[in-house]
């Protein structure tokens, strides 16, 4: 496969966290979900769910849907073949 060609098939994605020291950079096939990223990300930053806090992703400041593909991201925001995102934590309510 031409890097042309693997460019146009894949996305690099950043994922910051305040908590951690650096971010989190992986490069996925544009089909992939946010939520197969999220997944990634907290695995990467050795958070492990504990059912007291529910975590997210953002992009451009609005929160992204799980079930939204990269490739859905990166169009018309001028961010070429690059997705940055932020997580997010927050605590859920009645949690022990």
């Amino acid at each position: 496969m031409s890097l042309q060609a693997h460019e146009e098939h894949h996305v690099e994605v950043v994922v910051t966290f305040a908590a951690a020291a650096r971010p989190y950079e992986h490069e996925y096939p544009k089909a992939t979900t946010v939520g197969q990223v999220l997944s990634d990300a907290l695995a990467a930053f050795g958070i492990a769910a504990d059912g007291t806090t529910r975590y997210y992703l953002l992009h451009d400041g609005s929160e992204v849907d799980a079930g939204t593909f990269l490739d859905d991201l990166r169009g018309g925001h001028g961010h070429g073949h690059q997705v940055k995102l932020a997580l997010r934590t927050e605590t859920i309510s009645g949690s022990r």
